[in-house]
């Protein structure tokens, strides 16, 4: 799972959206990403992106 989270991390870093992250790697739907990914980063991915542009 911390290597799916990486992975994530990298491609909302390039730009890609939420929900092609999520359904690229393989989750279920948008929020059993959104949850999976503030469970390991302590935040959303949506404050991820701003955070990194």
């Amino acid at each position: 799972m911390q290597r799916r989270i990486g992975k994530a991390r990298e491609l909302l870093r390039q730009g890609m959206s939420i929900s092609e992250v999520a359904l690229s790697l393989g989750f279920a739907d948008q929020a059993h990403f959104t949850k999976t990914f503030n469970r390991f980063n302590a935040m959303t991915p949506g404050c991820f992106q701003r955070i990194n542009f």
